[in-house]
Order: C-alpha cells, then sequence, then structure tokens
C-alpha cells in the first residue's frame, strides 16, 4: 500500500510540471494568435479616404490645367488666333479644308479632329488630284544642324528660347487609280523636305485615310527608295514638284505649321475634359 501511495504520488509529480506548461502554452497561445490577426488585420485594410484623396487630386490638377488653358484661348475667344484665321481664309480659296477623316472617328468624337486634311481645288497641270494629310501631333523640335561644330566634335550652341516645331505631313497625287504618296517635313522656318515618295494603287482618298490611319501604306509593300541615296538633283526635282506643281507653297507650310499647333491645343484641352469626368 505504502509502495503504491508513493507511485501515485511520483507519477502525480511527474505531470504537474507539464500540466503547468501546458496551461502556460494554453494562457500564452490566445494572445499570439490574436497579435498575428490583428497585424494582419492592420495590413490588409486600407482607408477607402486615401481613394478619393488620390481622385481629387488628380481632378484639380487637371482641372488646374484647363483653366490656364481657357484663359489663355480666352484672348481669343476661344476662336483661333487673328493671325490663324486670315491665313485660313485665303488658304480655303484654293484648298478643301477638312477636319478629320471618313471612316475613322466621328464628329464630335474625342480625338477625332486631330487629323486635318486638304484638297486642292484646282488640278495639277496633268489633270492630278492633290490632297495633304497632317496630324497635330506628328511634329519634332525643329533644331537647325551646325556642320562646322559638328565636324569640329563641338556641341551645338542650345538657346534658351524655346525652339520651333517641325511638322510632318503626306502629300498625295493621284490620276488613273494611281497615288504618289510624298512624306514631307516643314520646318520651323517655313522650309519644306521631301523624305520619302513610295506609288500605291487607290485614289488620294483612300491613300489618304490609310496616312491618316497610321497603315504606314502596307508595310508588307515596297515603300519607295531611301530618299537620302537618290541622285542629288532627282531629290531636288521632287522638292520642287511639291512646291509649285502641287502648290504647298510658304503659305500652305506656314498654314500647316500653325493649324497643326492650334488642333493639338484644342485637342489636347478635350483630352483633359474627357479625363476628368472619368476619373474624378
Amino acid at each position: 500500500m505504502m509502495r503504491s501511495t508513493l507511485a501515485l504520488r511520483r507519477v502525480a509529480s511527474a505531470i504537474a510540471p507539464k500540466q503547468s506548461l501546458l496551461r502556460a502554452a494554453s494562457l500564452a497561445a490566445p494572445t499570439a494568435h490574436h497579435n498575428a490577426f490583428t497585424s494582419i488585420q492592420t495590413a490588409t485594410i486600407i482607408n477607402p479616404r486615401s481613394f478619393a484623396t488620390a481622385a481629387n487630386n488628380l481632378g484639380s490638377i487637371l482641372q488646374r490645367e484647363i483653366n490656364e488653358e481657357e484663359e489663355a484661348a480666352a484672348e481669343f475667344g476661344g476662336q483661333m488666333p487673328p493671325d490663324l484665321a486670315e491665313l485660313h481664309a485665303d488658304i480655303a480659296d484654293k484648298w478643301t479644308i477638312l477636319e478629320g477623316i471618313s471612316g475613322i472617328g466621328s464628329g464630335g468624337e474625342t480625338g477625332s479632329g486631330a487629323t486635318v486634311r486638304l484638297f486642292k481645288k484646282s488640278p495639277g497641270s496633268n489633270g492630278a488630284k492633290i490632297g495633304v494629310v497632317v496630324h497635330c501631333q506628328d511634329t519634332e523640335e525643329d533644331i537647325p544642324f551646325d556642320e562646322d561644330a559638328f565636324l569640329e566634335g563641338q556641341e551645338q550652341d542650345e538657346s534658351e528660347e524655346e525652339p520651333s516645331q517641325a511638322v510632318r505631313f503626306g502629300v498625295t497625287i493621284s490620276k488613273g487609280g494611281k497615288t504618289v504618296v510624298l512624306q514631307c517635313r516643314c520646318g520651323g522656318d517655313g522650309d519644306i523636305s521631301v523624305e520619302s515618295a513610295a506609288v500605291r494603287d487607290g485614289e488620294s482618298e483612300g491613300v489618304l485615310m490609310a496616312l491618316a490611319g497610321g497603315e504606314n501604306l502596307n508595310a508588307a509593300l515596297y515603300q519607295g527608295p531611301e530618299f537620302t541615296e537618290l541622285a542629288e538633283d532627282l531629290q531636288e526635282s521632287f522638292q520642287e514638284y511639291v512646291v509649285k506643281e502641287c502648290g504647298i507653297d510658304e503659305d500652305v507650310a506656314a498654314f500647316i505649321s500653325m493649324y497643326a499647333d492650334y488642333r493639338e491645343q484644342v485637342e489636347y484641352v478635350t483630352w483633359m475634359k474627357t479625363a476628368i469626368d472619368v476619373l474624378d
């Protein structure tokens, strides 16, 4: 009996520490679990006000930019600047001026006025139809090349004034179901240069539509020779043809440059207004 009692005491004493450890673990576990859960909750909960703040911030900045652009345009009553309006009227005597491109966008659609087409009212000397297409964003900085500085390995002087913009445009000459496409560039000083010449099937309207749509005149087709590799007198003859036969003179070049800038500003404001309606 004594041995049995002693054995039971030894078992009880052996079990007691384990029970204490289990009890301690059971008391500590909920706290650890609670802390981990709280941490996860804290990490995943995002204040919805932050989204509203971001939208409001973006909207306020867009509205500020809209106000600045409209204040600048208010100087001319929201219309074309007088110089451009006068030039537009002069050009319209010889050219039909159309905003947008048939089959791409529609009247009033956002961005539909970015492309401008001109059709010469009188045909060329050989009866060909002549057209022009220009996108208001097809521009680049027109920085004159200083050959002397280049040969001497010097960096060209950069003026503090904002550099003028050069505009790229396409000229189509169509006759008998075939069209010659001349990709041209008008520099800030009004100089016109031809950069490429290709031949395509179809009349000017269809080809102008392909140009405006950015289809690159069907890249699988022959794109014409590398223009700068042509004989110099041939390059000069193409440029003379554009000016004298197609009628892309200094006034038309100035109109293309000024009108592209004007349309870009109009489309920019429209873009911001559409964005603020959607995002704010």
